[in-house]
């Protein structure tokens, strides 16, 4: 009997999960010395710098991760400043506000608006196929994190002002799909995709635990923990050189205190990030992470793997 693809989807997806998962050891080639950093990605960017290297300018964008599969640009705007309902038909976009108030409107999968107003430190995700906007209010200049696939196209409601006909740009009328993908990674339990959350919220839902995680989202091209801790919650593994991604990279951006990146070959590293710093391990480079100081630190993570894996070096 011939059974049809999607129930043999189901088949395979249920016959994995119920496997229990296994390490085994494998032999990953890879270039004795790692490629080095390509710009404009580097180590580590501290948002210090980027707002000393803009200082006197009301609105500024910089551009921090373009590889193949993430575009990643820190951008500053001053209250009142607007970004009009667009969607992503294939990309997920999500941001976090490192200053500053946005307010956000976010469609849900059967087309209504919910209205956020975010903070620093807060985290907001808007699916593909969703239509979203953005508007800094507040009295003072907003800044953002502003995360999507690499090569990620916006498509509006409607044809931008300032562009003539005949010009370099034209808005080509397009029907495409809208709503969830009945591809992507379903939510835990069926559950809602959470699309706002902020530190501060998290910090209240786990008071008096000393380290823990939550992931932030798990789709199709997106995955993220929030991972919180103190240095009294660092593993005690001499050697410990953590793990490695094969095929893509891996950032983080610190919502909280201080933490100590190692990456291997890292110019300047081993060194410490602080709120609002984004760090980029490329592949193939191993990456070990500390928390230090003396409070709470809290780290988001960022790949577009929702089920990516991890190379350690095997057990001694």
């Amino acid at each position: 009997m011939r059974i049809p693809i999607a129930f043999a989807v189901v088949l395979a997806a249920g016959s994995v999960a119920a496997q229990p998962a296994e390490k085994r050891v494998f032999y990953l080639p890879r270039p004795a010395q790692p490629a080095p950093w390509q710009a404009p990605m580097k180590p580590l960017v501290r948002l210090a710098d980027l707002q000393a290297k803009h200082f006197g300018e009301p609105n500024w964008t910089e551009v921090v991760i373009a590889d193949r599969n993430s575009f990643v640009e820190v951008i500053q705007a001053m209250p009142g400043s607007k970004v009009r309902r667009h969607l992503h038909p294939d990309s997920p976009h999500w941001w976090v506000v490192q200053k500053g108030r946005i307010r956000f409107e976010i469609e849900y999968p059967e087309g209504k608006f919910q209205t956020i107003e975010a903070r620093k430190g807060s985290y907001v995700y808007a699916a593909e196929r969703h239509l979203h906007s953005l508007e800094v209010i507040g009295t003072e200049p907003a800044i953002r994190m502003d995360v999507t696939l690499r090569d990620a196209s916006p498509v509006y409601e409607s044809p931008l002002e300032g562009y003539p006909k005949g010009g370099a740009i034209e808005f080509l009328p397009v029907t495409l799909d809208t709503g969830l993908n009945p591809l992507d990674v379903p939510s835990p339990g069926g559950k809602p995709d959470r699309i706002h959350v902020n530190i501060e919220d998290l910090e209240a839902a786990h008071k008096g635990q000393a380290s823990w995680s939550e992931p932030s989202m798990r789709k199709n091209r997106v995955r993220g923990n929030f991972i919180y801790g103190y240095a009294k919650s660092n593993p005690n593994r001499p050697g410990d050189r953590g793990h490695l991604h094969a095929d893509f990279a891996e950032f983080w951006t610190v919502l909280r205190g201080k933490l100590r990146w190692d990456i291997e070959g890292a110019p300047g590293g081993p060194f410490i990030a602080e709120e609002g710093d984004i760090v980029y391990a490329p592949p193939m480079h191993f990456h070990h992470i500390e928390f230090v100081g003396d409070g709470g630190s809290c780290r988001l993570t960022s790949s577009t793997y929702p089920s990516a894996n991890h190379f350690y070096d095997p057990p001694h």
